[in-house]
């Protein structure tokens, strides 16, 4: 129903140009008669109204071309003239529909054309016949626009003029349609965004020292393959440093099927690392366009299939059941989803612990680390009595603690620690987020203690900050209760001037002194009880939102957990080539937006104003 009242309506809009517009309304009838063609060939489908579209397109069309000599012979001199070249054109239009059905696959089949010559034949001509329409229809539409502007008279030079500007017109234009097929044809794919694969970062390099059996590295691309040429700089850096432990290979799939079935890699790409019977695999794309992605991440990568290697696999344990942050929580400022990934990417099994699981009772046996964040109900007494006993026995814990929740005196208290009660804030030293005064709360430091867990951070400390959204101070707080003398040390501190702001108006109060307040503390028990924690002062420094955005966050979170179980020696950075994500605020989005639609423009405008104003001067 549609297509047909389409069909009426440019055949309606046809007829009212040639009875109501009789001066310049022949050329707008011959166009809706090729836009009637148009939609008939490539709009509708093949059913009636296709047909009937057509066939009432090249009616009007003709209907235009007779009623245009007719208008010729009642006319006389440069008028008469006009409408013959405007007669001529309009033929030459009504032309290019031949050309584009001789292009069409039903043409050539008729003409018994091979494929080849098929596409050439159709190619030329899917070029030629929009430049023919483009042309006529300009210079139609001029020579009826000056026949129009002169109805009793027309000067000689006004047809001349038409046909030349609309000529010009056209053919200046026409230039898009053999670039078009050039481009189409000769499809060039650049692309400019950075690109470096990565270094081996201290971490790995640390890594590969540790290698205490022979272990070899199977690089299955074919030769002179991009991707292998890319990553064998990479392997052989880190089998350097390996000192002989581990070796590289590259190898084509096909041509060592054997060792390839017995790995069970059955197309390049794969990247094999072996250590007596053991192996981890992981793939790249042979095509380098579709791998550099990988390949911008390929240290943290190779870091964690070389763990899962030669590292036995460890447990790591959350606290669950108190309104902790944790890697499912909805809030983005308490979800600890990337911490999890971390985890995973050492080799540990990450697990929740809560009274279901015997938080009550007793801190499982294989726990590597226990992670307590931020809860914000307190803790059964049990459930403390729990953890200062897994301390006892040298365990490992990460604790987090906010403003206003649970302040876990209990099991501080163990370990000869406290925490205020109220946010930290700095009038100078803060991130600026939202522009108001509540950014004061947003706290940053590049001030590290000489700790293992802060290593790779003071290396850095010129560069590197870690940032922290709304932080309480941890102190020590008398002797620890915990076997044997404890080591207490401050891993980072604000910055002078640094206030806990007790009424929360982020302004400084008259009693409320500033100095330099510990952030984060680690605490290390004697030998004979081994017992290591870290308490930082902010859940929120562990989320995902700052963990994918802060590297010095993520940094502190890799190298803390790293001196909690005792594999300090692998601290230092994974090097990562990845773009950062730039985002935008829906204000910022907005502001393009309007600047875009009206301000270029604009400014367009006004230099256009500009020009004509000093010419006009002149």
């Amino acid at each position: 129903m549609i297509s047909w009242l389409v069909i009426l309506l440019l055949v309606g809009v046809a007829a009212g140009f040639l009875a109501l517009r009789p001066r310049d309304g022949i050329g707008w009838a011959w166009l809706c008669g090729l836009i009637l063609v148009y939609v008939g060939q490539r709009l509708l489908g093949d059913d009636t109204p296709r047909l009937a579209a057509s066939l009432a397109g090249v009616g009007v069309v003709a209907a235009s071309i007779a009623v245009r000599f007719l208008r010729r012979g009642d006319a006389a001199g440069p008028a008469a003239d006009a409408h013959r070249d405007a007669l001529l054109w309009q033929s030459v239009g009504a032309g290019a529909l031949a050309l584009w059905w001789l292009s069409t696959p039903a043409a050539t089949g008729m003409l018994g054309l091979g494929d080849d010559t098929a596409a050439r034949w159709s190619a030329v001509l899917s070029v030629l016949w929009p430049i023919l329409v483009l042309c006529a229809g300009l210079v139609v539409a001029l020579l009826d626009g000056a026949l129009a502007a002169h109805p009793v008279h027309m000067p000689p030079g006004a047809r001349t003029q038409a046909v030349a500007a609309g000529l010009s017109l056209g053919l200046g234009l026409s230039l898009v349609f053999p670039l078009n097929y050039l481009a189409d044809a000769h499809d060039v794919d650049a692309d400019f965004s950075y690109f470096r694969v990565t270094a081996p970062g201290s971490s790995t390099l640390a890594l590969v020292r540790t290698l205490d059996a022979p272990t070899e590295a199977l690089l299955f691309f074919p030769p002179g393959n991009d991707v292998r040429k890319e990553v064998e700089p990479y392997f052989n850096a880190i089998a350097d440093a390996s000192g002989g432990t581990l070796s590289v290979r590259a190898i084509d799939q096909a041509a060592e099927p054997g060792l390839a079935k017995e790995l069970s890699v059955r197309d390049n790409g794969h990247i094999v690392l072996r250590q007596g019977e053991r192996t981890q695999k992981f793939k790249l794309d042979a095509e380098l366009k579709r791998a550099r992605r990988d390949l911008r991440k390929l240290d943290g990568t190779v870091q964690e299939n070389l763990l899962r290697l030669v590292s036995p696999e460890r447990v790591a344990y959350i606290l669950t059941g108190h309104g902790e942050a944790s890697p499912r929580a909805a809030n983005p400022l308490e979800k600890l989803g990337d911490l999890k990934k971390l985890l995973l990417s050492q080799n540990y099994e990450v697990k929740d612990f809560g009274l279901e699981q015997g938080s009550g009772d007793a801190v499982p046996e294989d726990a590597a680390l226990v992670i307590v964040a931020s809860p914000e109900q307190t803790l059964l007494d049990a459930e403390s009595a729990a953890l200062t006993a897994y301390i006892d026995r040298g365990g490992r814990l990460l604790i987090y603690a906010d403003p206003g929740r649970s302040d876990l005196a209990a099991v501080l208290g163990h370990l000869g620690l406290a925490v205020g009660e109220h946010p930290l804030a700095h009038g100078s030293r803060f991130v600026r987020l939202s522009g108001g005064i509540a950014d004061r709360f947003n706290l940053f430091s590049q001030r590290y203690g000489s700790h293992a867990a802060v290593s790779t951070l003071s290396k850095y400390a010129s560069k590197a900050f870690v940032a922290f959204l709304s932080a309480v101070p941890v102190r020590e707080a008398g002797e620890p209760r915990a076997p044997g003398p404890a080591k207490r040390t401050p891993l980072i501190r604000t910055y002078e001037q640094t206030w806990e702001d007790a009424d929360g108006d982020a302004e400084q109060g008259a009693g409320e002194v500033g100095g330099v307040h510990v952030l984060a503390m680690a605490v290390e028990g004697p030998e004979a009880h081994p017992y290591r924690a870290i308490v930082v002062g902010d859940a929120q420094s562990a989320s995902d939102v700052l963990i994918q955005r802060v590297q010095g966050n993520a940094q502190f979170l890799l190298d803390g957990v790293r001196w909690l179980v005792g594999d300090e020696e692998l601290s230092g950075e994974v090097n990562n080539e990845e773009d950062v994500r730039i985002e935008h605020t829906r204000e910022d989005d907005i502001a393009w937006f309007y600047g875009m639609i009206f301000g270029i423009p604009l400014l367009v405008l006004g230099a256009g104003a500009v020009l004509v104003r000093r010419r006009q001067r002149g």
